[in-house]
């Protein structure tokens, strides 16, 4: 009997709550019919959409498929309806293989695996151009190290080569002059070239001449000259001092010619002393039927063994009026 009331006192706790819910959800406005809230997502539509928008997506992204059109954000709740536009992307990925063999697309999965083989040889492609283009680099950089700032014409000039390629010489009509071997230097000859063209290593350098300037002569007279002068002073000292200048006297030819003795007293400097007339009947033949003052010349001729279009010529004279 106890039992029953206890029973029965559950009963009524619970239909009292029940009614409470029911009248709180009336006040606030709820729907307490039984028409879904939230419309069921159908497991076939979720599937079949993400795949799809996965697959386009991931496509799109690498600019593979420029002409898939999809609208990924489409939802279809027809499954057959899906499946066929699934369907129809996989053949678009089909046509897209063949026609770019380096990509293989996994249509059972929204994943995709790209073959690397052909950007795995553009990469390597690129990394042998940059190794060549730093090794071109460093050869020019030592060429210019080496390579003096201009070479002169009309003479020999030497270079280094401190790089591990051969350097080849070329001049600007472009005939081959010299090679100079890796580590190694080499002497060569220009002429009237106006600039060189040094390649080595894929690297080349194009370096101006410089001209090769004419000798000069310079006299500087010593003695004095005139009807007063005597030529047995002017013969027993030095007449003339003639400095001849040039940026490479090693290769000058110098001669002097005339009654003179000669003596270098420097490079390039020349003391010149008259030897003409050694005794007073010497001197009266010579004079017989002249007028004082009486002269005697002599020359000096300067020629470049290489630049051989360098030909320098100067008279010196000496002037006298008694024995």
């Amino acid at each position: 009997m106890i039992a029953r009331k206890n029973r029965d006192v559950k009963f009524i706790i619970y239909q009292s709550l029940y009614i409470f819910v029911i009248s709180v959800l009336a006040l606030k406005g709820a729907n307490l019919d039984l028409t879904e809230v939230i419309p069921k997502v159908s497991d076939t539509e979720k599937t079949y959409t993400d795949s799809l928008k996965i697959m386009i997506d991931s496509l799109l992204a690498r600019g593979y498929v420029p002409e898939i059109k999809y609208d990924t954000n489409q939802k279809f709740s027809n499954p057959e309806e899906m499946q066929k536009k699934l369907l129809e992307a996989q053949q678009q990925l089909a046509v897209l293989k063949m026609n770019s063999p380096s990509i293989t697309v996994n249509t059972t999965s929204p994943g995709m695996q790209m073959q690397q083989s052909n950007i795995a040889e553009n990469k390597e492609k690129i990394q042998e151009k940059s190794q060549e283009e730093k090794i071109e680099e460093k050869i020019g950089r030592e060429l210019d190290f080496k390579i003096p700032q201009t070479f002169t014409q009309y003479t020999s000039n030497t270079i280094t080569n401190p790089s591990s390629v051969t350097v080849e010489i070329y001049g600007s009509d472009g005939s081959m002059i010299a090679t100079v071997p890796p580590g190694g230097s080499r002497t060569f000859q220009l002429g009237g070239q106006n600039s060189l063209i040094f390649k080595g290593g894929g690297v080349s350098k194009t370096v101006s001449t410089k001209e090769n300037m004419k000798p000069k002569i310079a006299f500087q007279r010593l003695v004095p000259a005139g009807e007063d002068v005597s030529v047995r002073n002017l013969q027993s000292t030095v007449g003339y001092r003639v400095t001849i200048s040039d940026d490479f006297p090693g290769q000058l030819d110098v001669k002097f010619s005339g009654p003179v003795t000669v003596k270098q007293s420097g490079p390039l400097v020349y003391d010149v002393t008259l030897n003409f007339l050694n005794s007073r009947s010497a001197f009266d033949n010579f004079t017989e039927n002249r007028e004082a003052p009486y002269s005697v010349s002599f020359q000096i001729n300067v020629k470049d063994r290489i630049a051989t279009q360098h030909n320098v010529s100067q008279s010196g004279v000496f002037q006298f009026g008694e024995w």
